[in-house]
């Protein structure tokens, strides 16, 4: 039974991930118009992916910052509006060739590696590129990145109940492209830590099915 909404909007990386047969049994497509309190019931967490749309976010934050209060988790990727969300998002050119041209300078040069997600990761494994950085995050947060500069990528707070951690990494949609081939390690951690389900340790495979290849017409 699936434990995590994975809000979606159509993109397909957001839907490459979901109907992976490694993540399928633990994530949920909710398309974001349909998102309300009978959607969420029965999830242990959410996930809010890089390229959402934030002008509906924000006019369903009571949906996501009640199911925070139920005591329940939020992940946040990429970027993120003012409008829902109590921080400041700023973009950032996207440095997708560091490991070539100066592979020792990764966009994150600090990490908490005690944070569930990011424990037994390597460096390159928890870094491989970043969507612009927070400048103002919430005055209790815990910081779990920051880059040279001290800008922050990563955070975490409690309070508003449950946990919610935003990051300007994309790991999910990143994930579903395919692109970067190590990013089982960081996805797989994320996914346990928000349902408590380690996923199988094999690759992540995309299923022709989901796509209606194969299927009779």
């Amino acid at each position: 039974m699936a434990k995590i909404g994975l809000i979606f909007n159509g993109v397909w990386s957001h839907y490459a991930l979901a109907t992976a047969p490694k993540y399928r049994d633990l994530y949920r497509l909710l398309y974001i118009h349909d998102l309300d309190a009978d959607a969420v019931r029965d999830l242990d967490a959410l996930a809010i992916p890089f390229q959402s749309n934030q002008a509906v976010l924000t006019e369903k934050q009571v949906i996501i910052y009640d199911f925070l209060a139920a005591g329940k988790k939020v992940f946040l990727e990429g970027d993120s509006s003012t409008a829902w969300l109590d921080a400041q998002w700023e973009d950032r050119p996207v440095n997708n060739y560091w490991w070539v041209t100066d592979p020792t300078s990764p966009p994150v040069s600090a990490t908490d590696y005690d944070h569930p997600v990011y424990q037994g990761l390597t460096p390159r494994q928890a870094c491989w590129h970043t969507h612009g950085v927070y400048t103002r995050v919430p005055a209790a947060a815990e910081i779990i990145q920051t880059n040279a500069a001290g800008d922050v990528i990563t955070w975490q707070t409690r309070q508003y109940g449950g946990t919610l951690l935003a990051t300007t990494l994309d790991p999910l949609v990143e994930h579903g492209v395919q692109q970067i081939t190590h990013l089982d390690h960081y996805v797989d951690r994320l996914t346990e830590w928000l349902s408590g389900v380690r996923p199988a340790p094999d690759r992540l495979t995309i299923d022709a099915a989901a796509y209606g290849v194969g299927a009779r017409l």
